[in-house]
């Protein structure tokens, strides 16, 4: 398994994965709504793909099975999306996405990294915890931040009252 940069040529296959990976939300009562086939479009991987904040994970073939998706913001890496096909969870690909694109926020010289998730999930928040996130109450969340969460509201994300902001300060 190996992780770099995603190209252009990737999107259709990160598509794949991102709708393979929604399956796990049929396990979770008010998430079912998540594996309707939908993903990512080509645009919102390209708004990833151009500032070279988007990774894919591959097996030793090129067959990609997760990509991570992240955008700079401010002094921040934010990360829009994490999927990993569903024949390949649990394998440490989330986690490998996830320290790659650490080590490149730590060399942009970004402060922190960022993202919005269920609390409730087991491979949302509490996988985040496990990286060294923490979840941010309201209160402690900045503009940027409170902006996102309000637009997944407004855009009807199912759970609202399960949604939470986490970071990670960067060394």
């Amino acid at each position: 398994m190996k992780v770099r940069q995603t190209r252009n040529s990737d999107i259709s296959a990160l598509q794949a994965v991102e709708i393979s990976a929604s399956r796990a939300f049929l396990e979770i009562e008010g998430l079912e709504t998540f594996a309707d086939g939908s993903c990512a479009t080509e645009e919102q991987h390209m708004s990833a793909i151009e500032p070279g904040t988007s990774w894919t994970a591959e097996t030793d073939d090129g067959q990609q099975v997760g990509f991570l998706a992240a955008i700079p913001e401010d002094d921040a890496l934010h990360v829009y999306e994490i999927s990993v096909h569903s024949d390949y969870q649990k394998q440490g690909i989330g986690k490998a996405l996830m320290e790659y694109a650490e080590t490149h926020a730590t060399a942009l010289g970004l402060s922190e990294m960022t993202l919005t998730t269920f609390k409730h999930v087991p491979w949302n928040a509490p996988f985040y915890e496990r990286l060294g996130f923490q979840i941010l109450e309201s209160e402690q969340c900045d503009a940027r931040l409170g902006s996102i969460l309000s637009r997944e509201l407004v855009r009807g994300l199912p759970m609202p009252e399960q949604r939470c902001a986490m970071h990670k300060t960067l060394t």
